[in-house]
């Protein structure tokens, strides 16, 4: 792989011909079809990056209601700032809160509930990557509490906050409603040594959001890999691949909340494929869940593997 090429972890990646690296007219906030007037949208880790960007994307397509987490008060405040600038008609509620504390949560949605109401869209962002900081430590280096906090916060996290949204309407006897949209990677589909716990973690995410569309038919739920974007993350040898700008994530996760995206619930899906190319293969990727998390390359049956055959 030459690294030189700032396409080079992206293209091999690619569903649609068209690959986007930055903010597109079907996706940005400003599209009037992307109106979130009237929506009340949650982000965890919002505190800058992705997260950040998220949050101002929906406060520029009009959201009624933006409820961002993070662990830093003071970062939380300015983003909150930024946001009543870009909306100063919206309801903005910046919360303190720990990714992977049910209790923290708890409080977090109560006072939700209280100051905005039903959540209609949970974006689950907060990760982390300690990994990439630690020098990619294989199997066996990292210290088991590190390893495990980073599971903690990647998987627990996520289920945490989307076990509360479900649960505005549970505990009503009410059946679940509205979008999810859980931050994954395309990380979850590689193999390399000092990633396991970044990639396993991410891979659940996948499949969290497939078990999510079983069970809550009323719910949408996507995975998304949010590109190769330039954050505290990121490490010197993908310097010229970090081009994503975090922007896109926000935009996507508008589009994702439209009907319009419904062929793609339950499924992955890339920032940097074209929604608009997705939508002519919208029966295609439906019947044959071209966008669902796979088990083997190889095809089982009762006749057991035939030499060829590929699931």
């Amino acid at each position: 792989m030459d690294l030189n090429d700032p396409h080079a972890m992206t293209s091999p990646h690619q569903f649609t011909p068209t690959m986007h690296r930055d903010v597109y007219a079907a996706i940005s906030p400003k599209n009037p079809d992307l109106n979130a007037a009237g929506k009340n949208v949650l982000i965890t880790g919002a505190t800058r990056g992705i997260g950040k960007a998220i949050a101002l994307s929906w406060a520029e397509a009009g959201a009624s209601g933006i409820v961002i987490t993070g662990r830093a008060k003071d970062l939380l405040a300015q983003v909150s700032d930024e946001i009543k600038k870009i909306a100063p008609k919206a309801k903005v509620l910046a919360l303190s809160s720990e990714a992977a504390s049910e209790e923290d949560a708890k409080q977090l949605w109560a006072k939700v509930k209280a100051e905005i109401g039903i959540i209609d869209i949970l974006i689950a962002n907060a990760g982390v990557f300690s990994e990439n900081s630690a020098g990619f430590p294989v199997t066996g280096k990292m210290d088991p509490s590190q390893w495990w906090s980073d599971m903690e916060i990647n998987i627990r996290g996520p289920y945490i906050q989307i076990y509360n949204f479900l649960q505005q309407y549970l505990a009503e006897g009410k059946e679940p409603e509205g979008t999810i949209v859980v931050l994954s990677s395309a990380a979850a589909a590689m193999v390399g040594p000092g990633s396991s716990a970044y990639t396993i973690s991410k891979l659940v995410g996948l499949r969290l959001a497939q078990n999510l569309h079983a069970e809550h038919p009323k719910v949408r739920t996507f995975a998304v890999h949010p590109g190769i974007v330039p954050t505290n993350m990121q490490v010197g040898p993908w310097a010229k691949q970090t081009i994503d700008t975090a922007e896109m994530s926000g935009g996507l996760s508008l589009y994702l909340s439209t009907p319009r995206a419904d062929y793609l619930r339950g499924g992955y899906v890339s920032v940097s494929w074209d929604v608009e190319e997705m939508e002519k293969l919208a029966d295609e990727i439906k019947s044959k869940r071209l966008l669902d998390l796979a088990f083997l390359n190889a095809k089982l049956g009762p006749k057991g593997y035939e030499p060829g055959s590929f699931a």
